[in-house]
């Protein structure tokens, strides 16, 4: 499949164009194709498909625009369009797209003009400009797209620019005027096209017509902006006033550099330092890194000073890539390279500015004893000496952009590389430096730098060791050549002996060193980040390291921490600049699991057991007591168990349903994790209440999640000796094993039934009979799921609100309507609809009326059975039942009644839609039901039940 950005949104297969369908859907697959590979979030997708407007219903609405992308594409099997926390992330390679077959083409560009062969170069960028067929994404109509999009059509001009500049190295001014006229008449202020056209017309013997341009250019400027042509465009335009010859090449003639020779320094005769310590042997992968570097060389006519400032965590290799890139452009740069460690983190004092200017100084020319005392009067004396000079400097492992200032020059044609742990958002603020953050290497980047230092034959015979040593060490580099450097360095260990030490949580930072160098060993490299922390910063960066889910949010955090949300804001602001901890999303960190390991390591050693037990019982207190209170939101009319969750010091809002939703969705993985953390350190409580609070997991296809967690939680029941909470749990895991068609579902629920009623539950013995009954309609023992459900209305009349007696009249309607007493299904199904409406309660609404019309459809009469579903679709799509078989079931029975009327075209989107939530939900064998009825449409008999024995989700206790 062929995705196509640059230009109109076009999606084609071979030779024939997919259509995608709306304006919303195509918003969205434009959004997800602009962060390719990359999660984006659904707050974005929001943003780009609405204008910063979204309704209420975003999320909804971006899900089932999703369900229908995937559709549209043929991603049956969810393999293009994954869903991932906190949005989706589309997968597609360098071929499947045209705006990376763009950047890998420009990158290659640069490679060959680096490498000296500016024909090729040409070539190259000729061939990435093809693929333009107009604007970015022309036509979408979104205003947040088109800024997106805006970030496209720059690099669209900046590769003309390059282009231009190429050819005119290989002496195409003749051939490259009539373009540059058009860039330059479509661009008028952009100084770099105009001082390109000069150069041409006047290497084409067309002074006057040169100096037209910059007359042009300047009453431009002057008209429009106030301000005149810059130093570089005025200097050019002095040049050929003057008739001072321009550098011609002959056509197709190769070029060293595609800069500028330099001009000799006013200022003293000085050498020419090339001060880069040693690259790296086996540098590995970073290529998105080197190329983002790349684009920010400057180019000739650059009027100020690049800084380019490279941010990480410790071990992640940012030196490593800083002198690695600084390598293989520094013949960019005739003036010189300068380098010096900052020392900002590590052992030993931080490394001055005034130290560091003088080791420059001297570099420079400068006699040590002219250098001046001060560090205004040394700062100033080096931006003279920068002055003119086309150099690079790298400032390595800065701890601050104080450290930094000082040593940054003044005038234009310099690049400055900065590497440092903290984000450095000053130089950001200030100095226009340009933030590159550098994350942990990607899984086939770590494999590369394994199988280089253990060599290929280790590698392939201890396959599986080494994809365990990757994952050991979080594919964090420095950790990665410590052991894999461990496992070359003895080559009759095997790999797996390393593997063991570092599966062992208590142990693995010691398997993370490497002799007495303190630079190879993970634990210090961590250490020398935690030493800069302040106490408040220290202490929540060690109650992280007890958090047992894979990322926190704040809210959680400062629960965990005792502290306000707004204080733990702030704290977890400074780890994140600090790359002690990562942002995932918004309000949400994570950090790799060494970090995690130390944070957990450092908790052991300085805090109490009391004072981590009491952390644990906030967290666990705060993730109980916010579960509940979301799925009151998401379930009103239910009945739960725990009344009385205890109440955190900071309370978390879940005003209505959505937000229910979207927090059951951040923290999914997060209360799986805190459930079996309270069951693994017998905190029983917290594990019975989160069970109580997770029937959220159906709605989302958590089938077995729900039996995980339920399973685990039979633990704590029966530790408990409670036998309410026993049949609670059964009944939890039951449902579950029911909806999977397991056969240990009927003896978990028909346990759960007993335990209820020898503990004079009703709510849990109704539930549980409810959930049997269902069951045995779905393996067609239908006498005795009608005992059941007839049982369950005799139990639930003048119980509880009617909700229960709604539920059973509606599964008796249900099972009427299998056995073809269609009148009895319409009067069960009317009377199951009656008291849902009363009640409020819309997903059982949409139930009891698709039940109606299964009945209205047996005796024939499929018009009004077509408005009872079109009635149950829209309840269905106004709740959070259209992420369930609430809004699939109506789908289904709909699409029957369409095309026994002959409404094919419409009957199939419809069996379609309920396919996809089946296949969402994990109900394969119901989404297999949908796609046998698309393959056999016009040949369903009257009464024909289109989903199989779909069960009533809306009874979700």
């Amino acid at each position: 499949m062929d995705f196509r950005v640059l230009g109109a949104l076009e999606v084609w297969t071979g030779s024939e164009r997919v259509l995608v369908p709306g304006a919303r859907r195509q918003r969205v697959l434009a959004a997800l194709l602009l962060a390719p590979n990359s999660v984006v979030p659904l707050s974005r997708l929001a943003e780009t498909t609405w204008d910063d407007e979204p309704p209420a219903t975003a999320v909804k609405q971006l899900q089932n625009s999703v369900s229908a992308l995937r559709g549209c594409l043929g991603d049956i099997g969810q393999r293009l369009i994954r869903t991932e926390e906190p949005g989706y992330r589309i997968c597609v390679g360098e071929e499947d797209l045209d705006s990376l077959r763009f950047a890998a083409a420009l990158a290659d560009s640069r490679r060959h003009a680096a490498e000296g062969s500016p024909d090729r170069a040409v070539g190259a960028i000729r061939s990435a400009l093809s693929l333009w067929r107009g604007p970015a994404l022309d036509g979408l109509g979104s205003a947040a797209l088109a800024r997106s999009a805006a970030r496209l059509d720059e690099q669209r001009l900046s590769a003309l620019e390059l282009c231009a500049r190429w050819r005119l190295e290989i002496g195409e001014h003749h051939e490259v005027v009539d373009d540059l006229a058009d860039l330059v008449h479509d661009h008028p202020l952009r100084e770099g096209l105009h001082a390109q056209l000069m150069t041409a017309l006047d290497q084409c013997g067309r002074r006057a017509d040169a100096l037209h341009v910059f007359h042009r250019l300047r009453t431009r400027l002057a008209e429009e902006l106030g301000v005149d042509p810059g130093a570089d465009v005025q200097r050019l335009h002095e040049q050929i006033l003057r008739g001072a010859p321009q550098p011609r090449r002959t056509h197709r003639t190769r070029a060293v550099s595609a800069l500028p020779a330099p001009r000799p320094s006013r200022a003293v005769a000085s050498p020419v330092p090339r001060q880069l310590p040693q690259t790296i042997r086996d540098f590995t992968g970073r290529a998105d890194h080197l190329a983002a570097l790349d684009a920010l060389l400057p180019p000739a006519a650059d009027r100020a000073v690049v800084i380019s400032a490279l941010d990480g965590s410790g071990g992640v290799g940012k030196t490593t890539l800083a002198v690695h890139w600084a390598h293989r452009v520094q013949d960019r740069f005739p003036d010189g390279t300068l380098h010096t460690n900052l020392r900002g983190y590590g052992p030993g004092k931080p490394a001055s500015p005034d130290e560091v200017l003088d080791d420059f100084l001297v570099a420079l020319g400068v006699h040590p004893a002219a250098v001046p005392a001060g560090t205004g009067a040394r700062s100033g004396l080096f931006r003279t000496l920068a002055a003119g000079r086309r150099m690079l400097i790298v400032l390595d492992n800065a701890n601050s952009a104080e450290q930094v200032r000082p040593l940054l020059p003044g005038a234009p044609g310099c690049m400055v590389l900065v590497t440092s742990r903290d984000s450095l958002t000053g130089l950001v603020v200030t100095e226009a430096a340009h933030r590159l953050t550098l994350d942990v290497l990607s899984p086939a980047e770590a494999l590369t730098l394994v199988v280089g230092i253990i060599g290929p034959t280790r590698a392939r015979t201890e396959s599986a060791a080494v994809e365990n040593l990757i994952r050991l060490c979080a594919r964090l580099p420095l950790a990665l050549r410590i052991a894999a450097g461990r496992a070359a360095a003895h080559e009759h260990a095997c790999v797996a002996d390393i593997v063991t030490e570092l599966a062992d949580e208590a142990s693995r930072l010691d398997a993370l060193s490497w002799g007495q160098d303190p630079y190879a060993a993970v634990r210090n490299v961590l250490e020398w980040s935690y030493e800069q922390l302040t106490a408040p910063q220290a202490h929540l960066f060690r109650c992280l390291g007890l958090h047992p889910g894979p990322d926190i949010s704040t809210p959680a955090a400062a629960a965990l921490a005792r502290l306000s949300p707004r204080e733990a804001r702030q704290l977890l602001n400074t780890l994140a600049d600090a790359h002690l901890i990562e942002p995932s999303a918004h309000d949400r960190y994570r950090f790799h699991d060494l970090l995690r390991a130390y944070a957990d390591e450092l908790a052991w050693k300085y805090d109490t057991e009391e004072e981590r037990s009491h952390a644990l019982d906030a967290l666990l207190t705060w993730y109980s007591h916010t579960a509940h209170t979301a799925d009151r939101r998401l379930y009103p009319t239910c009945t739960r168990l725990v009344t009385d969750p205890a109440e955190p010091a900071h309370p978390h809002p879940i005003p209505d349903r959505d937000r229910a939703w979207a927090w059951f969705t951040a923290e999914r993985a997060n209360l799986v994790f805190a459930l079996h953390h309270a069951v693994d350190r017998t905190m029983d409580r917290y594990a019975l209440h989160l069970v109580d609070a997770l029937g959220f997991l159906v709605l989302m296809g958590g089938w077995e999640e729900r039996i995980d967690t339920a399973t685990a939680g039979l633990h704590a029941a029966r530790r408990s000796g409670e036998a309410e909470h026993e049949a609670n749990v059964l009944l939890a895991r039951g449902e579950a094993l029911a909806h999977l068609q397991h056969p240990d579902a009927e003896p978990d629920l028909t346990h759960a039934s007993a335990l209820a009623q020898d503990a004079g539950n009703v709510h849990i013995q109704i539930a549980a009979r409810t959930e049997l009954g269902q069951l045995l309609r779905r393996q067609t023992r239908f006498a005795e799921a009608l005992h059941h459900f007839d049982e369950v209305c005799t139990l639930s009349r003048g119980f509880d609100t009617g909700r229960w007696e709604a539920v059973a009249e509606g599964n008796i309607a249900a099972l009427h309507a299998d056995l073809g007493n269609y009148r009895q299904a319409i009067d069960h199904g009317t009377r199951s609809a009656q008291l849902r409406h009363q009640l409020g309660d819309t997903d059982g609404e949409a139930c009891a009326l698709s039940a109606i019309a299964r009945g209205r459809q047996g005796i024939g009469d499929h018009e009004t059975a077509i408005i009872h579903c079109r009635r149950a679709i829209t309840l269905g799509r106004a709740s959070l039942g259209s992420h369930d078989e609430t809004l699939a079931w109506p789908l289904a029975v709909l699409a029957t009644s369409l095309n026994h009327l002959g409404h094919v075209d419409e009957a199939i989107a419809c069996w379609q839609e309920a396919a996809a939530i089946y296949t969402d939900r994990g109900l394969d064998a119901d989404a297999a039901t949908m796609h046998h009825h698309i393959r056999t449409a016009h040949h369903l008999p009257p009464g024909t039940h289109p989903a199989g024995r779909v069960a009533d989700r809306s009874l979700i206790r």
